[in-house]
């Protein structure tokens, strides 16, 4: 008896170094490849296979002109399926699998292949996206991420109902892209690889790769339907940006009306008559993932509402579900610094940034063109040694080495009830300051005007973006209007005539270097639809 045990030890030991046990790292049940059911995201599939033990995994992609990498570990779950993304739209792909435990390396040796479908056909359904200059191996590097908006100048809600997100690549080739019924404006890569953005419908909604919704939040009080699902947050609005916080929490651009007696009714006659109306501002707010607000920031308790802007009469707050709404402090973005505990929030119509010190809510400083503001907000405006006030601004953000990059639309460049410049003598670009807080002075340091440049005006939106890796700055130039129609443009007629937009990245030299130009335009030259773009980022998402 105790000789077939030593026997069937023997056997058991040979099995091991053998490696012919259960403890073999193995394929239980083969890869397998689908499109991704999600057709929201159409250029993505789903890898799906199951092993013996808990894994990582790495899955090569390839398609003859490019190779890249996805890397998932232990904590995915491969028996419900792998997100395969970065594949070019109608090309087959190779696809090689490896997985590793603690101790083994295990390759699958049959081959996969996939092909995504073809970008939509048709003006309506996607725009025309073209690299027109590049410098490759001075460009930064990852996928340029976008937010495309189809307007037409016969309906509204063409625009509107219509959303989508691209990431492309330094050719200009579609990488992924996202589509959904409701215009996008403001998005985030989050750290956990899923994507926030929020709606014209006053929602912020959250996303994983495969266009699968995990999160939503929307506007409690918004004058569509309350319905939706989804957690409710205090306000009448979501609009234009949402902040990720460092606590889990998000800042967001919520606002209200107030009525107002006495009010302009006009911003190009200062002597028309007035009358009471309701005026929106601006208010910031912090909320929770369960939807509970926990700080917030009202413009009409800080900021004088008879301050008003250029297209303070528009009809922004009339299109968005407010009809007779007049639109006075028009946020566009905002951010937290850390380093002071304070929020920097942008202001279009006030063609000014302010920065917020969250704790007292008072406002710290305001940098832009000086004249109408009260008596008690007067020491804390900010001077300007050198350069040109900026305009109708959009996207500010803090560089590494404490400067302010903002993207200077310079549209009008005044104030009512002064003569503005017109369209054709306006150069909208992204522009660098510094700020020195304790003697309250800032400076021009960069530009990304270049030599002899003209025909340039983007008459909305924009974005600017430092790459840390190579330094350089990535300009969005959000709606463009038509170079060839621009004498023909006056701020007043403005929307008869369809946008363009294009990204650029420049050097951060001066003069500057031009790397890249992708222009976005219709696809079809005799449509009469347009394209333009919120804002842009570089990001990195394959190896």
């Amino acid at each position: 008896m105790k000789s077939l045990f030593v026997v069937y030890i023997i056997y058991i030991m040979g099995l091991i170094f053998t490696g012919c046990t259960d403890e073999t790292l193995r394929f239980t049940e083969e890869p397998t490849i689908t499109q991704n059911p999600n057709q929201n995201a159409p250029l993505c599939a789903v890898l799906t296979f199951e092993t013996n033990k808990p894994v990582e995994a790495t899955i090569q992609l390839s398609n003859g002109d490019h190779s890249w990498k996805l890397r998932y570990d232990t904590s995915a779950n491969p028996s419900e399926g792998l997100p395969v993304y970065g594949m070019r739209p109608g090309r087959e792909h190779k696809i090689e699998i490896s997985v590793k435990d603690q101790e083994e390396q295990l390759t699958y040796r049959q081959a996969l292949t996939f092909t995504p479908p073809e970008l939509p056909e048709g003006p309506a359904a996607f725009p025309k996206i073209m690299v027109k200059h590049k410098n490759p191996d001075k460009m930064s590097d990852g996928v340029t991420f976008f937010n495309p908006r189809r307007r037409t100048p016969k309906s509204s809600e063409f625009g509107q109902n219509f959303g989508m997100l691209v990431m492309v690549d330094h050719n200009g080739e579609v990488v992924w892209y996202y589509q959904t019924d409701s215009r996008i404006s403001d998005y985030n890569f989050l750290d956990n690889g899923h994507i926030s953005y929020l709606t014209q419908d006053y929602r912020l909604v959250e996303i994983d790769i495969l266009g699968n919704v995990h999160r939503t939040w929307y506007a409690a009080n918004r004058p569509q339907d309350k319905s939706v699902a989804g957690t409710p947050v205090e306000a009448k609005t979501f609009h234009h940006d949402a902040y990720p916080m460092p606590n889990g929490n998000y800042l967001i651009l919520t606002s209200d009306y107030k009525r107002i007696p006495n009010y302009f009714t006009s911003e190009v006659d200062e002597n028309a008559p007035r009358k009471t109306q309701q005026v929106m501002g601006d208010i910031i707010r912090e909320f929770t993932p369960q939807g509970e607000v926990v700080w917030e920031w009202n413009t009409f308790n800080h900021l004088d509402p008879m301050r008003i802007g250029y297209e303070t009469f528009s009809r922004y707050w009339y299109n968005r579900g407010f009809p007779g709404v007049i639109d006075w402090s028009h946020a566009n973005s905002l951010f937290y610094d850390s380093t002071d505990n304070s929020v920097i929030v942008n202001f279009r119509y006030q063609s000014a940034l302010m920065k917020i010190d969250r704790e007292s809510k008072n406002i710290k400083w305001i940098f832009g063109e000086p004249s109408g503001y009260t008596d008690s907000l007067k020491d804390r405006i900010i001077g300007l040694n050198s350069g040109n006030w900026f305009w109708h601004q959009h996207g500010p953000t803090l560089t590494p080495h404490g400067t302010i990059l903002l993207f200077d639309n310079g549209n009008y460049q005044a104030r009512p009830f002064n003569e503005p410049t017109p369209p054709a003598q306006t150069l909208s670009k992204a522009v660098e300051y510094k700020i020195d807080e304790e003697t309250l002075t800032a400076s021009k340091v960069w530009s990304s005007e270049l030599p002899d440049e003209k025909n340039i005006v983007s008459i909305a939106m924009g974005d600017v973006d430092w790459l840390e890796d190579k330094q350089n700055v990535l300009v969005s130039y959000g709606a463009l209007f038509p170079k060839e129609h621009l004498r023909e443009i006056t701020w007043w007629n403005r929307r008869q005539f369809n946008f363009w937009t294009m990204i650029r990245e420049f050097n951060h030299t001066q003069p500057n270097e031009l790397l890249w130009e992708l222009q976005i335009t219709a696809r079809e030259n005799e449509s009469d639809i347009g394209w333009n773009i919120f804002r842009a980022e570089r990001i990195d998402v394959f190896d």
